[in-house]
């Protein structure tokens, strides 16, 4: 059934010329399934018509398969070890980047392979591009926290866009890294006027722009803005890759964030919608590929809850992320003293949940009697106990249940469109992405050259 979605995708006698691999860190089927049952209830909720409302760009493809992601060393991987998994396809071990610690040998990362046969390379993400999914793509390091040398094996790559925030690793060392990409030829933008004015022509583009998390601020270069330039920018008859990532989708899942997940999720879903336009403009030259690097949260949903009419409404009666609780009232609270009676108030309008149940009223004042301030397990960005108490209630509300706040080693979908997609259906390992768009680019340049 699925297949009838999007028509004319099995072509098997022809090999793409312009390929998307796009990563949501941290996105397994229940944030997919979450997401779009948000989606659809928010449009229902503003009297579109149950029959008529819109699904997810990435359920339309017509391909399905699951990959799973174990690294190495780990029956759960982190980002580095799942990044050089896809790019080289090879596994290493977590905190790696397409080296093998043990014996030190070097797995050549996508970006090396596909400029091998001439195509052009972007390399898209919503973290800094010396980050480790975006950093997979390009760089050779021992450890993925090596930035400052990860961001000057950056500059010396001949990547044709890269897309995202600032470099991190501290000011010193974007600044260095920045300098030295002008030197070799980059054209860096950083506002959104630049961005704007770039034509096709330009080579080596740099698009620096702050983004933070969706649901607390309007990026001013969102990632289907920055699809649709490189698109743009890369599309000639050389071809290119693309590897785009959805890098915070594993951000609001750490802080198990549902109000702060569909965001994310919907964000990396334009971008998706962005290459689907690109696609059916010539499909027999398009190959998108839709996966992620592992699962975070321990993600389970609650059928009933996430199909009952309003469950966006749940979510979108949080103000912000649960990261941003810790500025506009956390902090507030903790700087004044607050009582308990004090606090409720705004934590219940920031949250937008006023009807507590006696159980869940006691469990929150014993958190906040204890130090409302008190740290629980790692996550990112703010920590406190009493905040994960509030974005776990409006998730569970809205029928998101989490368990962890961690990555798990549960497999991850795959989806995909167009020509050689097929090759990516069924249970595989995330290896064999890599592997299959090698081959798939390898045997074009044979075709071409028979």
């Amino acid at each position: 059934m699925a297949a009838m979605i999007i028509a004319g995708t099995n072509y098997a006698g022809t090999f793409p010329k312009f390929v998307f691999l796009f990563i949501g860190d941290g996105m397994a089927e229940a944030d997919v399934r979450a997401t779009e049952c948000y989606f659809k209830d928010a449009q229902a909720q503003k009297g579109v018509a149950a029959d008529t409302t819109q699904g997810l760009a990435m359920t339309k493809l017509p391909v399905r398969g699951t990959a799973t992601t174990f690294s190495k060393n780990n029956a759960t991987t982190d980002s580095a070890a799942a990044a050089t998994a896809m790019s080289s396809g090879y596994k290493t071990a977590n905190g790696s980047l397409n080296v093998d610690a043990e014996t030190g040998r070097n797995f050549e990362p996508m970006a090396q392979f596909v400029k091998r046969y001439g195509m052009k390379v972007g390399i898209i993400s919503s973290v800094a591009p010396n980050h480790a999914t975006p950093a997979g793509f390009y760089a050779y390091a021992q450890k993925r926290n090596m930035y400052p040398e990860i961001a000057m094996q950056l500059t010396t790559n001949e990547l044709d866009y890269v897309g995202g925030p600032v470099l991190i690793g501290g000011p010193e060392a974007d600044v260095k890294a920045r300098d030295a990409a002008v030197k070799n030829g980059y054209t860096i933008v950083e506002d959104r006027q630049g961005f704007d004015a770039l034509r096709s022509g330009a080579r080596r583009v740099w698009v620096r722009s702050k983004m933070s998390l969706a649901i607390d601020d309007k990026h001013e270069i969102p990632l289907a803005d920055h699809v649709g330039k490189a698109i743009g920018l890369l599309a000639g008859p050389e071809g290119f890759f693309m590897m785009v990532e959805g890098a915070m989708i594993d951000g609001a899942s750490h802080s198990n964030d549902g109000a702060a997940l569909v965001h994310e999720m919907l964000e990396f879903d334009r971008a998706i919608a962005k290459a689907m336009e690109f696609y059916k403009s010539r499909p027999e030259e398009v190959l998108i590929v839709v996966t992620s690097d592992h699962e975070c949260g321990g993600l389970s949903l609650d059928e009933e809850k996430i199909k009952a009419a309003g469950m966006s409404k749940i979510l979108d009666g949080q103000k912000g992320s649960r990261n941003a609780s810790a500025g506009e009232v956390f902090r507030q609270v903790e700087k004044g003293k607050m009582l308990f009676d004090e606090a409720l108030p705004l934590m219940r309008e920031f949250f937008g949940i006023q009807d507590l149940s006696d159980k869940e009223l006691a469990e929150v004042r014993a958190i906040f009697n204890k130090g409302g301030e008190a740290r629980g397990d790692f996550s990112y960005g703010d920590n406190r106990k009493i905040s994960l108490f509030w974005s776990r209630l409006v998730s569970a509300r809205a029928g998101l249940i989490w368990s962890s706040l961690s990555h798990t080693g549960a497999p991850v979908p795959v989806y995909a469109v167009g020509a050689q997609a097929e090759r990516f259906s069924g249970n595989s390992d995330n290896t064999l992405i890599s592997r299959h768009i090698r081959d798939i680019i390898n045997e074009r340049a044979n075709a071409a050259s028979e």
